[in-house]
């Protein structure tokens, strides 16, 4: 197989699960995606840890994990300070596949994957995905007008992230209607560019199928006589919607002769969600970290609350075209001013940093220590770092459900268990592994916010929020170079980078940490050349380095777009 007669399209459907789509296929709600499994290979894909989108995409992009890569949340510490920034592609410290296969004069398209803004420079077009703030000529390479007006001209309509109306007259039928459209959209350019332009990698995320198992999740088990009973259906629409997309686009394929080896991929599953646990507070408990109290520090308390109840009011009440008022209005640097020092005060105004040992921080389970000569305020020396982190992570295995009394953490990790490389040092140093993922942590730094809560309980925002992540997403190939029938056993989402340069004829770069699945791949026989033969080039990672982006810093109306997107989520 050479170079020039294959391609490979790959789709994300993300937080996929088979646990839906198994039973559904069964029933035939999932036609194209039943034939793929029957007449081509799956699989079970073992997400990072946590299993969020931030880290995960990430490590697919990669084939890296985030020892290298340096992708741990949505958020991270800024240098010298407390304060917190929302990640993007710019803080990306390895290169993506699609740059390395650029370089290798492969032609890439990519549309609407997580942490592909801003857009890195590709021989070919990168339509950036979440989180960036909005759709605009900044999200997309190549940067020439012409190109984003011709995009609005396929999809006058394109969106990234769809909106919850709370204030709509059915907000969780306009909710799903928004959804359904998103897909629409991604279909829409899709097919569009894959008979337009050259391509030999194109690959498309769609977001619909997390976002709706977020918010709709409990619909599906809603009683006859429940109000929730018209949704019920809701999620087994959207992934129906993208069953159609996926026969849609094999359906479309270039016929020039080429073969196409089609993947489908989610970037971790999906669950029932049952208890958030607020990690900062259960930290208090544990006498590791401590709360600003009005007896300490009654102005700073008091100055926390104003500042959380105003963040709560603005983001509520006030609609996203008045505040980009209010914003000219100031003018920019001066709101940047004020909502820097917002932020600042909501961060880290709560928590005494001179009497704290362990913060977390962002979502899943991911544990600080402060530690001299690296935080700001650091108090714990480094020598008695092992015994804060051995602290934390004998803590953690005493975790009970409120409710049954069940174990919540099945494993604390150290981050040299998990990670390797030169992004080592900006690792949590200690990682929770929830037993169950109903169960959800995050880093909330709101010292009145009990240990435990519920699903349908927060405050954040009025859209519904009853499912969760899985560890484990999908993997569904079919072409000519797959094997049919065949399974992919143990397979990691680092390993699809490395099968994708296998498949289009490229040895996988060293620093890639996945493998490639030879045993879902088929082997060329007789005067054939073996998709398997490993082919000798130059290591282009080591000749040209991390072409990197100039960070990029979001705006600070951006920045809180995103962070409340987030927190719907359960994220932050």
């Amino acid at each position: 197989m050479s170079e020039s007669t294959s391609r490979v399209l790959m789709i994300g459907l993300d937080a996929a699960t088979f646990d839906l789509i198994e039973p559904w296929a069964a029933q035939g709600y999932l036609p194209n995606l039943a034939r793929l499994m029957k007449d081509g290979a799956h699989g079970r894909l073992a997400s990072t840890l946590q299993p969020v989108t931030a880290p995960a995409w990430v490590s697919f992009m990669t084939g890296m994990n985030q020892g290298k890569h340096g992708l741990y949340d949505f958020v991270r510490r800024r240098a010298n300070s407390y304060s917190l920034e929302v990640t993007n592609s710019s803080h990306i410290a390895a290169p993506l596949m699609f740059e390395t296969l650029s370089r290798l004069g492969q032609r890439v398209i990519t549309i609407n994957i997580p942490y592909t803004y801003p857009p890195r420079p590709v021989n070919g077009i990168m339509i950036g995905g979440p989180f960036a703030p909005a759709f605009t000529r900044e999200v997309i390479y190549p940067k020439e007008p012409e190109f984003f007006d011709a995009l609005k001209q396929i999809a006058p309509d394109y969106f990234i992230t769809p909106d919850y109306d709370a204030h709509a007259a059915d907000p969780l039928g306009a909710f799903a209607a928004r959804l359904r459209r998103e897909v629409e959209l991604r279909e829409q350019v899709s097919l569009t560019l894959m008979q337009r332009e050259p391509w030999d990698v194109l690959a498309v995320v769609v977001m619909a199928t997390d976002e709706v198992q977020h918010s709709f999740w409990q619909c599906m088990e809603a009683a006859d006589d429940s109000p929730l009973v018209k949704y019920r259906d809701v999620i087994r629409g959207i992934y129906q919607r993208c069953d159609e997309l996926v026969g849609n686009l094999l359906a479309a394929l270039p016929q020039d002769g080429r073969a196409t080896d089609v993947i489908i991929l989610s970037d971790h599953g999906a669950g029932r969600f049952e208890w958030m646990v607020n990690l900062n507070q259960w930290l208090a408990r544990q006498n590791l970290l401590r709360f600003n109290t009005p007896r300490a520090n009654p102005l700073q308390q008091l100055r926390s609350r104003v500042a959380q109840r105003a963040a709560h009011v603005y983001r509520h009440t006030v609609p996203g075209q008045t505040r980009a008022a209010i914003r000219n209005r100031l003018g920019a640097q001066r709101f940047n001013q004020v909502q820097t020092e917002f932020r600042s005060t909501l961060a880290t105004s709560t928590i005494d940093w001179d009497q704290t040992q362990v913060y977390a921080l962002g979502a899943g389970g991911n544990f600080y220590i402060n530690l001299q000569g690296r935080e700001p305020d650091g108090i714990v020396a480094p020598a008695d770092y092992e015994t804060v982190r051995q602290r934390v992570s004998d803590g953690l295995l005493t975790l009970r459900t409120p409710d049954t009394g069940q174990p919540m953490v099945a494993k604390a990790y150290r981050r040299e268990e998990l990670y390797h490389g030169p992004q080592l040092a900006f690792a949590p140093d200690v990682i929770a592994q929830w037993a169950n993922y109903a169960y959800w942590g995050r880093g909330s730094h709101g010292p009145q916010k009990p240990v435990f809560e519920p699903a349908r309980t927060f405050d954040f925002s009025d859209q519904p929020l009853t499912g969760s992540h899985r560890p484990e997403g999908i993997f569904i190939a079919y072409g000519p170079h797959i094997q049919p029938g065949s399974v992919a056993r143990g397979a990691k989402l680092i390993d699809l980078a490395p099968t994708v340069f296998q498949l289009l004829g490229q040895t996988p770069p060293v620093e890639m940490d996945g493998r490639v699945l030879h045993e879902v791949l088929v082997e060329s026989t007789g005067d054939q050349e073996s998709l398997l033969v490993a082919r000798v080039r130059a290591d282009v990672s080591e000749a040209e380095g991390v072409k990197g982006l100039e960070p990029l810093e979001y705006t600070p109306e951006e920045a809180e777009l995103i962070s409340d997107h987030l927190r719907a989520l359960g994220y932050l």
